[in-house]
């Protein structure tokens, strides 16, 4: 791995990355790239049915509520049904249920955001031998689990856009603390790991101090960031959030009499979980993308592998009015992430 510039300091080793945003964060990935997998070597693609089964990291989150949108919206414009369905909570073993149970209705496909890109993997990799398609969005399986991969932004843009809205509000200096989903999820990995290959090429004197999971839940997001600052109040510069529950780092932060002003919170974000706090001018800015461009995305991208159309190696995918993607390796890439702020956030409603 490649050095990075988050060391071990007075206040301790530097905790492995973790999961997704939840309200979604961790809920994203770019995936790793490698040749578009090798499932899906057994039967028909789609198997003639015209349902596919859109599994959320968990069914509660607005963020996938609105990435179901997409997918419905999608589903209309080409003929499919979508079969929305999940864990309630953050949970990779009721994703295998969900993948279990959904292989014995044979649908046409399988798409996931997973919550353990390798616990699913076994599962998914049964639903492929079926003549299932099988693809993930947002927070990417096992490569060789899945035929493609929906990107909703590239690992590097969204590594860089969180570090650069930090470094906006901070001289490009100081000490942080860094919020991650849980230990398990790739795409938060993906994005910590290019976060600390970032940092010491444009912003040397920014360190993180310490990384630790909220699990995509705001009451883990308040407790550890409460007990962070409560030690470190005075030596901290800001607050980094990759995964679920922004608001929650505010709020300990207000506990503990910091003004979050002082101390700029930033990362990934939902935006209905921190548009009070942005227009309060609280957070100042957060980085994301559209869940449902992506999930809608997905959809056309299933319709093309079924029908032979979709490409193996480099090329481009027509998908409604998203317009033309680009394909590569197994990766259908969909855009740039989205810089929130107080100007712009109410125009996004998940």
């Amino acid at each position: 791995m490649t050095r990075v510039h988050c060391r071990q300091t007075r206040r301790g080793t530097i905790a492995a990355a973790a999961l997704l945003l939840p309200v979604t964060l961790a809920a994203c990935s770019t995936g790793t790239r490698n040749n578009g997998g090798s499932a899906g070597t057994g039967g028909t693609p789609g198997n003639g049915s015209k349902v596919i089964v859109l599994i959320p990291k968990q069914t509660s989150d607005p963020f996938f509520t609105n990435a179901e949108q997409g997918a419905k919206e999608a589903a209309g414009e080409l003929g499919y049904t979508i079969n929305y369905v999940g864990p309630t909570t953050a949970d990779a073993a009721g994703q295998v249920t969900t993948i279990e149970n959904a292989i014995q209705t044979k649908p046409a496909a399988i798409t996931i955001s997973a919550n353990d890109p390798n616990a699913v993997a076994p599962a998914l990799k049964r639903a492929a031998a079926a003549g299932i398609v099988v693809s993930s969005y947002n927070a990417d399986v096992a490569p060789d689990a899945r035929q493609f991969f929906i990107s909703q932004a590239s690992d590097d843009g969204l590594a860089k856009t969180i570090v650069d809205t930090m470094a906006e509000q901070t001289g490009g200096k100081g000490h942080f603390l860094l919020v991650t989903s849980t230990s398990t999820a790739a795409n938060q990995n993906t994005w910590l790991a290019k976060m600390k290959e970032y940092i010491p090429t444009k912003y040397p004197d920014m360190v993180i101090d310490q990384v630790v999971p909220g699990n995509d839940d705001p009451a883990t997001v308040l407790s550890v960031t409460s007990s962070y600052l409560a030690a470190h109040k005075s030596d901290t510069t800001g607050v980094w959030v990759i995964g679920g529950g922004m608001s929650a780092a505010v709020k300990a932060q207000q506990r503990l009499g910091i003004d979050p002003k002082k101390m700029p919170v930033a990362g990934l974000c939902i935006p209905s979980d921190v548009r009070v706090a942005v227009k309060s001018g609280l957070i100042k800015n957060c980085v994301l993308w559209s869940p449902a461009d992506t999930a809608y995305a997905d959809v056309y991208a299933i319709d093309a592998k079924i029908k032979g159309k979709l490409p193996t190696g480099s090329g481009t995918l027509a998908a409604g009015r998203l317009g033309t993607l680009q394909v590569a390796d197994g990766i259908v890439s969909v855009g740039n992430p989205v810089t929130f702020t107080a100007d712009n956030i109410d125009k996004y409603q998940f």
